[in-house]
């Protein structure tokens, strides 16, 4: 089953069962990453629970053929994400949290922006990966929905729905990806 998601400007579709991504004429991407429960349990509550295998599929340096360049000289990368349906354990479906690296070219870790395509996330960030995580924010969003991660902020996204799968694009600078 695959949704399509040209309202979003890209000519892409997205593929649940297995988890991926299928890309139109004018628009280049990578085979997508699937990350698989045995993966991330380490970072799971219960890293002995049961849920589904393939837990999300991500494709990084997605682009239009027409921005490629723009995208490189800007040192921005562009990436989609679609997560699986059900639960891992008590937890809902999300992904392995994250801190992206100090970029050789900035000299800080960059900002994530999200955007929503479709079902529901929560996308959680914290100040600090450490016992005192500083401040912390759940933002919940639907479609349309576009959420900023500041720099240097731990972050993860957590699936809102137990029967579909939350899609989103994020757009990061090149090279900070973990």
């Amino acid at each position: 089953m695959a949704d399509s998601t040209c309202a979003y400007g890209l000519d892409m579709t997205i593929h649940h069962n297995p988890p991926g991504f299928g890309y139109g004429n004018d628009v280049t991407g990578p085979m997508p990453e699937i990350r698989r429960l045995d993966q991330i349990r380490a970072s799971l509550r219960d890293p002995h629970c049961e849920g589904p295998d393939e837990v999300y599929a991500i494709a990084m340096d997605v682009a239009r053929m027409q921005d490629r360049d723009e995208l490189k000289k800007r040192m921005l990368l562009f990436g989609v994400v679609t997560y699986a349906a059900g639960r891992l354990g008590e937890e809902p479906v999300r992904s392995q949290g994250h801190i992206h690296r100090i970029s050789q070219h900035s000299g800080w870790s960059p900002p994530e922006l999200y955007e929503i395509w479709q079902g529901k996330a929560i996308i959680y960030m914290q100040e600090r990966v450490e016992d005192d995580p500083g401040r912390c924010f759940a933002v919940i969003a639907e479609p349309g929905d576009k959420v900023l991660v500041p720099p240097g902020w731990g972050h993860a996204t957590i699936s809102r729905r137990s029967r579909g799968a939350a899609h989103l694009r994020r757009l990061v600078r090149s090279g900070v990806w973990l």
